[in-house]
């Protein structure tokens, strides 16, 4: 998958951000980091996990607002890579919105990347439709 900038401008100077995909090993869930495009350093994760919060495999759970700059989560959305489902869950003393991966190579990383996982580590749900 290319590594597209996102909120450029937004969150380091003037470059943006770029998004990493993995997994969360406790429940195989999308975990999406944000890396500095211009020096390669952490800035944040779009991602949290939540082991209570009733995921699809195509689904994630956003951080809130304090964790990352809602600009910068309009980007990601504008993207065309992912989308609001209109759902949220307790998090904390807050809210956390819950969206769908909508990327098919986002998708198919995931994908991949679970396939190394060995089958009796695999807690993953069907997709909603």
């Amino acid at each position: 998958m290319n590594k597209m900038v996102y909120g450029a401008g937004l969150a380091s100077y003037p470059a943006g951000v770029h998004m990493h995909v993995s997994l969360y090993q406790s429940n195989l869930r999308a975990a999406i980091t944000l890396k500095c495009a211009d020096d390669g350093m952490p800035y944040g994760a779009l991602t949290v996990n939540l082991p209570s919060a009733d995921l699809a495999d195509d689904e994630i759970l956003v951080a809130a607002d304090w964790n990352l700059p809602a600009d910068l989560k309009q980007a990601f959305l504008d993207s065309g890579k992912f989308v609001e489902t209109g759902r949220w869950t307790e998090v904390g003393y807050g809210r956390g919105a819950l969206w769908r991966i909508a990327c098919p190579e986002l998708l198919a990383s995931l994908a991949t990347a679970r396939s190394f996982v060995p089958q009796r580590r695999q807690q993953c749900q069907p997709a909603h439709t």
